[in-house]
């Protein structure tokens, strides 16, 4: 009786650290048609913007399945909503919203609350745009494009 007692306990004592854990989940990806409704505006003329179509510029050199170029050319690859090929995932294609502001999933269920990230700089933009890429990089100049003009 000792023994299943002591069982029960330590098996209550996991479940309520699992539910702690799953509870405190980080946002996931939800992509731009998402962010649509209340941000009309930048949807229509990112829509016309190189970034919207990024994954275009891929296809037409044949690289559309190469995970070191497609990271760049997609929304949330390898996490939590995003991108994962271009049959499950297409509507994560291009270098959408959350590339620059974070996974929208939170600010999705409480807009007022969850605030987006406002301007991520320079650094992550290099993450794609590395010398060897893109050796001409200004971020000053081409940050005021990024959600078309």
């Amino acid at each position: 009786m000792i023994i299943k007692k002591g069982f029960g306990i330590v098996l209550l004592l996991l479940l309520v650290n699992t539910t702690g854990i799953y509870s405190e989940q980080s946002a996931s990806y939800v992509g731009w048609e998402k962010c649509a409704p209340c941000h009309s505006a930048i949807r229509d003329t990112w829509q016309n913007t190189r970034h919207a179509k990024a994954i275009e510029s891929l296809k037409k050199s044949k690289q559309e399945n190469l995970p070191a170029c497609v990271k760049c050319h997609v929304t949330g690859y390898e996490k939590d909503g995003g991108f994962i090929d271009n049959e499950l995932t297409p509507e994560m294609a291009g270098v959408q919203c959350e590339v620059c502001h974070g996974p929208g999933s939170d600010h999705m269920a409480s807009p007022m609350e969850k605030k987006m990230v406002k301007e991520s700089g320079a650094a992550l933009c290099r993450q794609c745009h590395t010398e060897g890429q893109d050796a001409g990089f200004n971020y000053e100049v081409k940050v005021k494009n990024v959600h078309g003009k």
